[in-house]
């Protein structure tokens, strides 16, 4: 895997967003299952884990080979262990290694880890420096326009850059704005005259056209949190399928998390992605008190079995 591998992707491209507890290899291959030609980024893992034990955290960064290219995502502020996580990642697989620094949760924050990495662009251009020069794989890293506005965007972006990324992700919010406050990805139009490598949006994306039309000079967008309980959000032809069309792969992904996680992990974990599937049907409300007790396999089986049939009746009256 060389250092040219964003820039020699075909473009646009586009991906599925890296969120903790919803962007584990289940959801990814199921992502995949819909586009196969997406980039799918893992859940965020502690490189200090990863450089103190890592059995634990190896696991959680487990993945298929259908999932390929996958891209490792990394968080932290230790040179040392971005290091040692980088050979991690190597020995694994991975297409590539991306740096979180922009999740803001307050305890990520608090630890100076995530977004709190934009308020030190010494340290985060160290950071980069430090994969950079101990990896052949290719470094990216996504973070946000800023902490309570996007005025040093450009130059962090640039010192990033020149530390050697390869890519930059923009979520088009701020670390102090809510998720429900609009993106704003006009900061990003103008941050991408100003680089030489690849710059991804991210935020606010509710479709693949929607996507697509945000692009502009860009050269792709990640979907995030529009992608719980609608992986055919990936879907180009933007297809309206029914609950029965959608059945076979909701048990294929509870079959895979199962897989991954266990039984009782791996049904416990599948029901929040269970109650996201049935957002907006008739009668959503009904369902889900059901699908939040679901104990195995056959349950769930059952249960989305019935909703279908319930569902396919009320077409026919």
């Amino acid at each position: 895997m060389n250092k040219n591998f964003w820039k020699n992707i075909p473009k646009p491209i586009i991906g599925l967003a890296p969120m903790d507890g919803y962007s584990d290899s289940a959801f990814r291959r199921i992502c995949k299952t819909v586009n196969p030609n997406i980039i799918t980024v893992t859940e965020f893992t502690s490189a200090d884990g990863l450089h103190h034990n890592r059995k634990i955290l190896k696991q959680k960064l487990q993945f298929h080979p259908s999932e390929q290219p996958v891209i490792a995502q990394i968080f932290g502020k230790n040179e040392e262990t971005f290091i040692t996580a980088a050979k991690v990642c190597e020995e694994m697989g991975f297409s590539g290694i991306d740096i979180n620094m922009g999740c803001p949760s307050k305890k990520v924050v608090k630890s100076e880890h995530g977004v709190a990495l934009r308020k030190k662009p010494d340290l985060a251009a160290k950071l980069v420096e430090a994969l950079a020069t101990n990896t052949h794989l290719p470094i990216s890293v996504k973070t946000r326009l800023g902490w309570s506005n996007a005025d040093n965007l450009i130059p962090f972006c640039k010192r990033l850059e020149s530390a050697g990324a390869n890519m930059i992700c923009i979520h088009a919010r701020t670390y102090k704005e809510p998720y429900n406050v609009p993106a704003q990805w006009e900061h990003l139009y103008e941050l991408k005259e100003h680089l030489n490598i690849p710059l991804l949006g991210n935020g606010g994306v509710t479709s693949y056209s929607d996507g697509i039309n945000k692009l502009n000079n860009l050269d792709g967008f990640l979907i995030g949190q529009a992608t719980f309980g609608n992986p055919w959000i990936f879907d180009p032809l933007e297809r309206k399928l029914s609950m029965t069309e959608k059945y076979d792969l909701i048990i294929k992904h509870a079959e895979w998390l199962i897989e991954h996680k266990g039984e009782q992990v791996g049904t416990r974990e599948i029901r929040k992605h269970l109650l996201a599937y049935v957002k907006g049907i008739p009668g959503a409300r009904q369902y889900r008190s059901k699908l939040v007790y679901v104990n195995d396999l056959n349950d769930i089986k059952h249960s989305l079995s019935t909703i279908c049939n319930e569902l396919e009746c009320q077409l026919q009256v």
